[in-house]
């Protein structure tokens, strides 16, 4: 099969048990959120939050630094995965450590303390899952990562439907994380088995290629924890439980559609580095506007969709105590169209092997949004936090798009864009107008509306339509 057939094949397959495994987490959400209530889902989100800043500071830049190694022509994988791994295992276990141990220097409550000593196992399996997931990007073969991801979903929305039917605590939805996260990480670890001789490796010439490598993305990384974990973290020590519960519950909904365009250029990435090593620069050029159309054509009709069926949307999901959420997601939906193109040019610069200079945007941004959620959360609680969330993410697409375009001297092509937003602004007037029906039959009524109208626009060919399903697979340049 061609490189195009094999990047449309393994989206698709990803992006189905990516939604499989969303509507599981949808599930889990709903059952969480009406079991718990407000206040108590607060809890929840406050663990996670707590949990994720260490999650995200253990994975040291290695998730993207493992694509970008095994995908250089000639390179040794299973000596370059068997070292990344056992750094991996060194810093999760230290750095995860810290955890269950800092959480009783907070003021929270022993609900809080308690779930972050029953979930930290989750945090260790999800970023350990994160470096061997490279591997099966690399070679294009997402099935069984898929299949590993779903049944793990499957686990942990199983336990919480439990713990909710038979009444039990709270402790029992964070031993739930664990135990679907744990699944998980053994499923893609024997499927890994296939691809890689693993043995416990430490060459540290190569340890200090990896960090050489490495180190760029992992000082983001740690920029990236302000202005991305940090709105939760203050909020949860200036304002009440329920309020985190309310904003987590909308950044819940907002972090689902995020994955969307972070799947698809996982699987782009690899091919980004090999284009951008061999010095192809025209199919190199070629998957950065396919895979730029393909985001916009979701990410439009995303946010101004959202506009209408926010409120109802998030009391289908939450529940009517979470009805407010639905005015939070209409801020927050900026942000994520900001990160559809962000994630496009976020990769770019890990493949063009330019995350140096982008530290100083991560910098930038960090300072001054963590400036304004100490300025405006205490005050504005939620507000404050949504609006320097859009901030934050829209300046970092801007400073990723600049150092992409400048490197490159290449500027995406906004045909698609104009021939979507037509077709979005369309489906917003037809969802306006039916806006007292079920929420689901406007999701299905918009999905119906846009894509009739951008196939018609030329938006989608004919074509593009056979490539995806495996009939044509020759790379649209």
């Amino acid at each position: 099969m061609a490189l195009g057939g094999k990047i449309a094949q393994n989206t698709i397959i990803h992006l189905a048990g990516k939604f499989l495994s969303l509507v599981l987490g949808l599930v889990a959400i709903a059952v969480m959120t009406r079991f718990l209530g407000v206040e108590k889902f607060g809890y929840y989100i406050t663990v996670t939050a707590f949990l994720q800043f260490f999650g995200i500071l253990v994975d040291f830049g290695l998730s993207l630094t493992t694509i970008q190694m095994i995908s250089r022509p000639g390179s040794d994988i299973d000596k370059t995965m068997n070292n990344i791994m056992s750094l991996r295992l060194i810093s999760a276990i230290l750095f995860l450590a810290l955890a269950p141990i800092l959480i009783w220097f907070f003021p929270y409550n022993i609900f809080i303390k308690i779930g972050v000593l029953l979930t930290v196992a989750s945090f260790f399996c999800v970023t350990v899952i994160q470096s061997l997931t490279g591997i099966f990007q690399q070679k294009l073969k997402m099935l069984e990562v898929t299949l590993a991801e779903v049944a793990g979903k499957i686990v942990f929305c199983a336990l919480v439907v439990a713990a909710a039917i038979l009444g039990k605590n709270i402790y029992w939805i964070f031993a739930a994380m664990s135990l679907g996260s744990i699944v998980n990480l053994i499923l893609v670890f024997l499927y890994s088995r296939k691809y890689i001789l693993w043995r416990w490796e430490i060459d540290f010439n190569l340890w200090k290629e990896i960090f050489r490598r490495s180190w760029p993305i992992a000082l983001s990384i740690s920029f990236n924890l302000i202005y991305l974990k940090m709105d939760t973290m203050i909020m949860s020590l200036t304002r009440s439980q329920s309020e985190v519960g309310l904003y987590g519950a909308t950044y819940r909904v907002v972090d689902i559609l995020t994955m969307l365009p972070a799947v698809f250029m996982g699987i782009v990435l690899p091919i980004m580095t090999n284009y951008f090593e061999a010095k192809d620069f025209k199919n190199l050029f070629g998957v950065l506007q396919k895979a730029f159309d393909v985001l916009m054509i979701f990410a439009i009709p995303i946010v101004l969709g959202t506009m209408v069926v926010g409120v109802p949307l998030m009391s289908f999901v939450a529940g009517r105590d979470f009805a407010f959420s639905g005015e939070i997601l209409k801020v927050l939906i900026l942000a994520s169209g900001a990160i559809f193109v962000t994630s496009l040019f976020g990769y770019a610069v890990v493949g063009i092997n330019k995350q140096k200079q982008m530290m100083w945007g991560y910098l930038a941004t960090a300072v001054l949004t963590l400036a304004g959620y100490l300025i405006f959360i205490p005050k504005f609680g939620y507000w404050g936090a949504a609006w320097m969330t859009v901030f934050s993410e829209v300046l970092i697409m801007f400073w990723t798009g600049i150092i992409v375009c400048k490197t490159l001297k290449f500027f995406p092509r906004l045909q698609i864009v104009w021939k979507s937003l037509a077709a979005a602004i369309v489906m917003t007037g037809v969802l306006y107008v039916f806006r007292g029906w079920h929420v689901a039959m406007l999701l299905i009524l918009a999905q119906f509306v846009y894509f009739s109208l951008l196939f018609l626009f030329k938006g989608i060919k004919k074509q593009e339509i056979l490539e995806l399903i495996g009939r044509k697979v020759e790379l649209q340049k």
